[in-house]
């Protein structure tokens, strides 16, 4: 990626969604915004081209959705291009893809067919991520070529039937042979690739001595289709993405060697979360891919559509959602390339910045498809078209990887755990008829609190970067973080430990740092293009315009949030969900009342 500021090259860059959390941010993480350098531009060009050529010819979504199948021949021309090892280094046989090419091929491959996406994504994205990413010299050597070129399609088996986002309360388990073997035994759910792949990444307990105490932790183990004890259930039938694959994996007594083994017995669990922040982005930038390709069809049917003698796209009521659709994929493709551009530059934790593009980007994408459908009106409720398919292919998303929900309070606990450690001294003191007993002895405590809050009240008058045309923004942007900021500490000031139990506020803090983190990649990304004097000028004109629509989405949705924190209904949502259940349904008949 091009850095253009020499001064920032050599400067790794940190988590910009954790400096949130402390009304802080170091701009060199965003701006400038990446870019690509000309021969990036031209190995992307290259690779988009070559995916779309060979769908023309290959890929009929209609079709494999109807058959629930993708053909081997088409998985094997898919390989052939280069489609299956994108991220791995060419001496395995791969592209070596940097995470920003990466995205965008996979966006690419997104626009054309859910099924086909999801196949390739949980190969490489998800399936042999691990031995990416942790395997040893010899195992990279043993099993990543045949992986990258095709050879051996991949799987990842973490969900349980117990446990699906809960990842630690798996209960597959490996027993230790103590000749540096395993035997894993347990059953993994709704597997994608399960009964095409020969390659199996596996997660399951395995036992551990702590201070004199056994203990369970998770151990990631590589399995093979041809080890005895291997087997599978029958194909799922799905509701979207019906073409790829889903099965369950049983594993009865599996012996798995000593060198089968990734990274130490009992560090698996962060393998496999370290996995899925990959997996998540791929989820991102599939999303964009998606949008478009939806936003193509819908704005040609608006275009083309003529009621009451002139064409749809001319009521102001579509025209709403036309310029809905293109805001929102805006923003989720300067979310995906803001995120690239620095994890290319040497970010190690991108957790939260990955889990935002997951949870922004399906939202987006099913917002825009179900946008799209109304404008087709009934066309797209029939199956001739393929708006119905794309809707049902999109919704899997906000479950895929992580539900978005329990996305949204992994945002809210690990954002608040730097500044709950800053409020660590606080906490003694938490209560105020303490504090009034003994003044003095607190007084020190408060002073230094009391600073730390004056600077993040007072906080970032304004981002220094972006364009003049964009400087109300920016302004505003600065106050909104500083704003958080202090929501953030008033919330753990409020519940203490108990903010772990309480997902009303985590929600609202989670949804309050998805937005920044929207508004602030979009005036990255469109500083850099105001900048750019190549740029015609039509073309910054449109990106201003996408880019201020925007940010008064993100600012409308960010305030809800925030005035949600003092004033809601979570009691009674509470007490009203607590009586449906107590009901077992809703509970209420006309005939009866």
């Amino acid at each position: 990626m091009e850095d253009q500021s020499s001064s920032n090259n050599s400067k790794v860059p940190h988590s910009v969604i954790a400096g949130f959390f402390y009304g802080q941010i170091d701009e060199s993480c965003v701006h400038p915004f990446p870019r690509l350098t000309e021969e990036q531009r031209e190995m992307a060009t290259e690779m988009c081209d070559a995916v779309v050529r060979f769908s023309q010819d290959n890929i009929d979504g209609e079709k494999f959705d109807e058959e629930a199948h993708i053909p081997m021949e088409v998985v094997q021309g898919l390989a052939e291009l280069g489609l299956c090892g994108l991220a791995v280094p060419e001496e395995f046989g791969g592209m070596g893809l940097d995470y920003t090419l990466y995205s965008r091929v996979f966006a690419e491959i997104a626009s054309i067919d859910g099924s086909t996406t999801t196949m390739l994504g949980a190969h490489q994205s998800i399936g042999y991520r691990a031995l990416l990413n942790d395997g040893s010299p010899e195992q990279k050597e043993k099993w990543l070529e045949s992986l990258a070129t095709g050879e051996k399609i991949a799987a990842f088996c973490l969900t349980e039937p117990g446990s699906g986002s809960d990842a630690y309360s798996i209960k597959t388990k490996a027993v230790d042979n103590k000749d540096g073997s395993y035997t894993l035994t347990g059953q993994k759910l709704w597997i994608t690739n399960a009964g095409m792949a020969d390659f199996y990444t596996v997660f399951a307990k395995t036992d551990h001595e702590i201070d004199g105490k056994v203990t369970e932790k998770i151990s990631c183990f590589i399995v093979e289709k041809s080890m005895e004890g291997v087997s599978f259930g029958e194909k799922e039938n799905k509701m979207g993405i019906r073409a790829s694959e889903t099965r369950a994996v049983y594993f009865d007594k599996v012996k798995v060697p000593a060198e089968n083994i990734i990274g130490e017995p009992g560090k698996g669990f962060k393998i496999a979360m370290n996995v899925l922040n990959s997996g998540r982005l791929s989820l991102g930038s599939g999303c964009v891919g998606g949008m478009k390709a939806i936003i193509k069809m819908a704005t040609a049917h608006a275009k083309g559509r003529v009621q009451f003698g002139r064409p749809i796209s001319e009521f102001g009521l579509v025209q709403e959602k036309i310029s809905a659709m293109a805001a929102r994929c805006y923003a989720v493709e300067s979310l995906v390339y803001l995120t690239t551009g620095n994890m290319d530059k040497g970010q190690e934790d991108y957790s939260l910045e990955s889990a935002v593009c997951k949870i922004y980007g399906s939202e987006a994408l099913w917002d825009v498809v179900d946008m799209g459908m109304q404008i087709a009106a009934g066309n797209g409720y029939m199956k001739e078209y393929p708006y119905e398919r794309l809707m049902r292919d999109s919704r899997i998303n906000l479950i895929f990887e992580g539900t978005n929900e329990i996305l949204r309070v992994f945002i809210a606990l690990a954002g608040m755990k730097g500044p709950s450690e800053s409020l660590k001294e606080l906490g003694k003191i938490s209560d105020v008829s303490k504090v009034m007993q003994d003044p003095i002895k607190s007084v020190g405590v408060l002073t230094t609190f009391a600073k730390k809050r004056i600077s993040s009240m007072v906080g970032q008058k304004s981002l220094t970067f972006v364009h003049s045309k964009l400087e109300d923004e920016g302004d505003e942007f600065a106050s909104y973080m500083s704003t958080f900021s202090i929501q953030v500490e008033n919330t753990l000031i409020k519940y203490g430990k108990d903010i772990i139990g309480n997902e009303y506020p985590q929600g609202r803090i989670a949804n309050m740092a998805i937005e920044l983190y929207a508004m602030l990649a979009v005036l990255s990304r469109t500083t850099s293009i105001l900048n750019d004097d190549k740029i015609e000028d039509s073309q910054k004109d449109y990106s201003l315009k996408l880019c201020r629509l925007c940010f008064k989405e993100s600012r409308h949705r960010f305030m809800r949030s925030l005035k949600g924190m003092s004033k809601n209904n979570d009691q009674l949502i509470k007490d009203v969900s607590d009586a449906v259940c107590e009901r077992e349904g809703y509970g209420l008949d006309i005939i009866n009342y």
